[in-house]
């Protein structure tokens, strides 16, 4: 197989905001199954939550290094990855529409869907598997993915690099049509994955929607405001690490939004970053460390 189908691009490489990691139909792409319980391999030490320990995982096989490929019957492209450009210290936003691909690993007559967003900072780009099919390559810091279809129940997300280690291997629960997004993010024991269930705003119709998600694990908790010409004001206050926000209904139209340590609004501002924001739509703003403590946070607008 022609190694070059897995892109190692890094961040400061892409100059437009979207690019594709892949647009394959070949066969011989390397996927591996598990050992059963207490067949060897390393595991994981069930230190993270939903995850039990002595869990089973092995390193997936770098492309070419045998054990056990996809047939590539009926195998659909992978999807996008978007890599916003943020240009600064400041920041900027990124709205991204919800994309949906064909099915993965659909066996089932009821399906969902799924995202990846990699938040985490301090490690190379991550391949991820649902299943056996990998979804996602080279997904560095700031990265997300568009949406996967996926059967409903349980799935196994694994999350490895370039090299086959697996970081992280967790099942995951996909809600028959429900979208959810499955973020990567750092611990104080190392890597983790969230799952976000990305629902829409219950509003009146015309007017858009907004939640916070404070993915830092070190620099918040925050207040988030929201400007335009006319006013702001705070719509989230003390969001904490790993706080997902209930939605904020407002006009449509383009914003500026400021993120601030609690209690600091307006004079010391963290991060300002701005985004067009339509009619009808749900969005998450998304806050992360960027890749080097010195860059401070990363935001991200994405639909849902």
């Amino acid at each position: 197989m022609n190694n070059q189908s897995y892109h190692t691009d890094r961040m400061n490489e892409y100059p437009d905001t979207l690019l594709t990691t892949a647009e394959l139909g070949e066969a011989d792409v390397p996927v591996a199954p598990l050992p059963n319980p207490g067949e060897g391999g390393p595991v994981d030490s069930g230190s993270n939550q939903n995850n039990g320990s002595n869990v089973p995982v092995i390193p997936l096989p770098n492309p070419g290094e045998g054990g056990p490929v996809d047939s590539g019957n009926n195998r659909p492209g992978f999807p996008p990855i978007f890599r916003p450009i943020f240009p600064g210290n400041s920041g900027s936003v990124t709205v991204i529409p919800g994309v949906t691909f064909p099915c993965y690993n659909c066996i089932a007559t009821s399906f969902g869907r799924v995202r990846i967003l990699n938040a985490s900072t301090g490690y190379q780009p991550f391949y991820v598997y649902l299943g056996n099919w990998m979804i996602a390559s080279g997904l560095g810091n700031g990265d997300i993915t568009g949406y996967v279809q996926s059967a409903s129940g349980t799935q196994t997300v694994t999350v490895s690099g370039a090299n086959g280690y697996v970081y992280i291997q967790k099942t995951i629960q996909v809600r028959a049509s429900a979208s959810m997004t499955i973020a990567i993010i750092n611990t104080a024991s190392g890597l983790d994955i969230m799952e976000i269930s990305d629902i829409s705003c219950n509003a009146p119709s015309g007017t858009s929607c907004l939640r916070a998600c404070n993915l830092s694990l070190n620099l918040g908790p925050f207040d988030v405001s929201i400007g335009s010409q006319n006013s702001s004001y705070t719509a989230f206050t003390n969001v904490r690490y790993r706080e997902v926000t209930p939605y904020t209904s407002f006009y449509p139209g383009w914003y500026q939004l400021y993120i601030s340590r609690t209690g600091s609004y307006p004079n010391t501002a963290v991060a300002t970053t701005s985004a067009n924001m339509s009619a009808n739509t749900s969005y998450t703003l998304y806050i992360f460390n960027a890749p080097n403590a010195t860059d401070g946070l990363k935001t991200l607008v994405v639909s849902n």
